[in-house]
């Protein structure tokens, strides 16, 4: 799908959405742009009976004189009671029309927008090209039955403005574009079947990233991994005939080079049998998608690359399979990790824990961050506490922690604190190593989080995010659609633009 805009002197649209908040028809009727483009709505029957309710939407052949085949009403509710994820849904829905009716572009007339919201326009217009691009996605790629179809999905969003875009449009535009690039990379990587997306092919995109965008890209293959020490790492990749490797991708624009980054860790395990610690074959299919912390950190790096933000990042996102091998880490095995402590390994399948500390470790030693964030599908109890539309996020910071949920809460990624006190610790202590890799089924979520709060350093700003939850959608829910979400990628966009960081690299 391509974003594009026409002035004024545009020769019309398949669609045209049109939002309207109960009671403000009126208003919207008043506009000098509705006057002049959309006389006619008024005196139709459909829009005086439209009831403008929450989220619903209605379409309609509109006359042939005017600039759009068909008009999409969707209701915003009262305005007292309006939010950011009622614009997220009313949006979804508009675009949802559009499909149905075949419109190949799609109208958004900014002074309707503006009129609706004047306090902050250019988010409203921002999230609903974002809800657009993100509720419109499908994968493809692997279907051959009726495969020669023709396409009638939504291929443009014309932004309808009465002049030529102010500078504030025109980012959010070039906003959209870069984001969509990231986003929708990510959640091919997610989709992708396992047996495409190993260690290996992962690692391949990464290099491709850092090809396109003049990045600098490392990988520590599994051989690597062993001679640097990296236990804990190594101990899950080597269960699987598909070598494990960490992709290490460095944006550093001219000027940054001294300063301290931004490092961002994600969790790639390709596919997650639970290795001896076996999952139940029901529904293992969708652990293909716990890479899903991986990828959002190479989409947000992709993100990144496009908008060249003036801040350096780093991108860590160690990837291996969690397989049932006759060389699989066993429970019980006791694993030294790249910091030198040593895990009691409890359960198998709490292998993401154990890639991501080794990561964490390396991205402390070698790039002394500023800031650290990881972001993993960790804990099934993640879900269990906050449901499949919020992640977790706990960390030594409170301020990063507040930070983080302020930006998720920015772009309809929302997240929701968690507390790691000590005493939580007791459940991991080990008779005969430093700590056990699990503790009882109490607070699954704060003991991962826990356990990787243990490989960093006081001195290091650190959060962790588990999106167990909203990495994937089950059915499509606010602006996100059925499948892979990228849930984290536009957090993580919104922390680089936004990250203040002193002249000495310190915050």
């Amino acid at each position: 799908m391509e974003i594009d805009y026409q002035v004024q002197t545009y020769s019309g649209v398949d669609g045209l959405i049109v939002p309207v908040f109960e009671g403000e028809k009126e208003k919207i009727e008043n506009l000098a742009w509705f006057r002049r483009n959309l006389a006619w709505l008024a005196d139709m029957s459909f829009w005086r009976e439209f009831k403008c309710k929450k989220s619903k939407a209605l379409a309609s052949f509109a006359p042939g004189s005017s600039l759009c085949k068909i008009i999409i009403l969707v209701g915003l509710g009262e305005k007292s009671k309006f939010d950011s994820d009622a614009w997220y849904s009313a949006c979804a829905e508009s675009f949802k029309q559009a499909k149905q009716y075949e419109c190949s572009t799609v109208g958004v007339p900014f002074p309707i927008i503006y009129s609706l919201f004047e306090e902050n326009p250019h988010w409203y217009l921002r999230e609903m090209l974002f809800t657009g691009v993100s509720a419109l996605y499908e994968y493809k790629e692997l279907k051959t039955i009726d495969a020669e179809y023709e396409d009638n999905g939504v291929r443009q969003q014309i932004v309808l403005l009465d002049q030529e875009p102010d500078g504030a449009v025109a980012d959010v535009l070039a906003y959209i574009k870069s984001v969509k690039n990231g986003l929708y990379h990510a959640r091919d990587l997610i989709t992708r079947p396992s047996n495409e997306i190993t260690p290996t092919t992962f690692a391949e995109e990464a290099r491709k990233v850092a090809d396109t965008y003049g990045m600098r890209w490392n990988l520590i293959s599994l051989e690597q991994a062993k001679e640097m020490g990296m236990g804990a790492f190594v101990a899950v990749a080597q269960g699987s005939q598909n070598g494990g490797c960490i992709s290490i991708l460095e944006y550093c624009p001219v000027g940054c080079e001294g300063e301290r980054p931004l490092v961002l860790v994600g969790k790639g395990i390709t596919f997650d049998t639970g290795g001896i610690s076996l999952k139940p074959a029901q529904n293992m299919e969708q652990m293909k998608h716990d890479m899903a912390g991986a990828a959002a950190v190479l989409g947000a790096m992709e993100v990144i690359g496009i908008l060249k933000p003036p801040r350096r990042v780093v991108g860590i996102m160690p990837c291996a399979e969690n397989m049932p091998d006759g060389k699989a880490y066993r429970p019980g095995d006791v694993v030294k990790t790249l910091s030198g402590k040593t895990v009691e390994v409890i359960s198998t399948d709490a292998e993401g824990r154990l890639i991501l500390c080794d990561a964490i470790t390396y991205g402390i030693k070698n790039y002394n961050p500023a800031v650290l964030v990881d972001i993993a599908t960790l804990t099934g109890a993640c879900i269990i506490a906050l449901g499949d539309r919020v992640a977790g996020v706990m960390g030594n910071d409170d301020e990063l922690v507040s930070k983080l949920c302020d930006l998720g809460a920015k772009v309809g990624e929302k997240m929701w604190p968690l507390p790691l006190w000590d005493f939580f610790f007791e459940d991991m202590k080990s008779d005969i190593a430093d700590f056990k890799n699990v503790g009882n089924r109490k607070a699954g979520t704060i003991v991962g989080g826990m356990f990787l709060k243990q490989f960093v350093e006081d001195s290091v700003k650190w959060a962790h995010i588990d999106i167990a939850g909203p990495a994937w959608a089950d059915k499509p829910w606010f602006q996100m659609p059925k499948g892979a979400t990228g849930f984290g990628i536009r957090t993580f966009v919104e922390m680089v633009k936004s990250w203040n960081l002193k002249p000495d690299g310190a915050n």
